[in-house]
């Protein structure tokens, strides 16, 4: 498998993992006792966009070496 394939599978993965953290915070009841859980999923949330956009980023480097635009 390539690179470019491998890397467009890790991000597909991530997407779907950024969307199942943001389904279960909204389905989190709003009780006082879910804030620290509700933050942590806020927190992974925001790790896995900021991993999606690393991976969005090297997938077009990655594509224009191929190209050899870099």
């Amino acid at each position: 498998m390539s690179l470019e394939k491998k890397l467009e599978q890790i991000l597909e993965s991530a997407e779907y993992a950024s969307s199942e953290v943001c389904t279960a915070r909204d389905s989190l009841p709003d009780y006082s006792a879910n804030e620290s859980s509700n933050t942590m999923m806020s927190q992974a949330e925001s790790y896995l966009d900021d991993a999606i956009g690393d991976l969005q980023d090297a997938l077009e480097e990655l594509k224009a070496e191929e190209r050899g635009i870099y």
